[in-house]
């Protein structure tokens, strides 16, 4: 099933409705914020696709990093049930260590993708880890399976360029950071793969279109063109509904390869003041 157990859970999390950013434009909800207005929340949902109901679990957080200054986003999705024995039991972490850079935004410091299947003496462990030296204007990829070095890279981010991974981007359009989304206006942000840039695009959606995927039109959609090597999917196209309060309640991430649509949607909500 590769990345797609987790794929749901994350693009859940990119993006800034449309809607709601017009009627909140000129009011202090369209202002940046602190990062501590998100400290401490928890965000937890339900994964299916084609027939299969909530065969995997996903949740992400926002904590204080070990060292002052830097904050720790974690997003983590699980098979279970019947998809947990025929995935292997598969467990996959993103784990981003991030700080406020020059510019007031938040930029990542390390970002790892931790992929571990199986039991025992048949355990696979993948983990590839992406490390920003943003004095030196590089970004150094690493790939272990099960301890053992398969791949290095130094990729190189050009000079001015500002440079985010999938969780720095969430949060900076949680806290207002990046601007809202306006007909004709999308949000255009630089990420890493292996490869080298990729760009992600947040782009408003339109009645019709929110009509034909069958999402609720009560919610607040969008959508968000990822690059497809990195979750295996066959299109770009991921669309996300949000809620009154910028939460997304639901995504659709369209033609992941050998899963069709796979569908994510909001159980839990822990919210930041009541881990303070």
């Amino acid at each position: 099933m590769k990345k797609s157990l987790l794929l749901v859970t994350l693009v859940c999390l990119l993006g800034q409705p449309l809607a709601y950013a017009q009627k909140t434009e000129d009011s202090a909800m369209s202002q940046p914020l602190p990062v501590s207005a998100l400290l401490g929340e928890t965000l937890s949902y339900n994964i299916s696709f084609l027939w299969f109901k909530k065969i995997a679990r996903g949740e992400i957080s926002l904590r204080v990093g070990e060292q002052p200054g830097t904050y720790l986003a974690t997003l983590k999705a699980s098979t279970r049930g019947v998809a947990a024995f025929f995935t292997r039991n598969r467990v996959e972490t993103y784990t981003t260590l991030m700080e406020e850079g020059p510019d007031g935004l938040l930029r990542p410091l390390s970002q790892v993708s931790d992929t571990r299947k199986g039991k025992g003496d048949s355990v696979r462990h993948r983990i590839s880890t992406y490390t920003f030296d943003f004095a030196n204007r590089q970004v150094i990829y690493h790939k272990t399976i099960n301890g053992e070095e398969r791949s290095r890279k130094v990729l190189q981010i050009s000079e001015g360029q500002k440079v985010y991974d999938f969780l720095t981007a969430f949060y900076n359009l949680r806290l207002h950071r990046l601007g809202s989304i306006k007909p004709g206006k999308n949000i255009k942000l630089t990420a890493f793969s292996r490869k080298g840039p990729k760009e992600i695009v947040v782009c408003p959606v339109f009645e019709e279109e929110q009509k034909s995927l069958e999402i609720p039109q009560d919610l607040l959609l969008c959508k968000v063109l990822l690059d497809p090597e990195v979750f295996r999917t066959q299109t770009r196209d991921v669309y996300v509904g949000f809620d009154e309060r910028l939460r997304p309640l639901r995504a659709v991430v369209k033609n992941v390869i050998g899963l069709g649509d796979v569908r994510g949607e909001l159980t839990n909500i822990v919210e930041p003041s009541l881990l303070r």
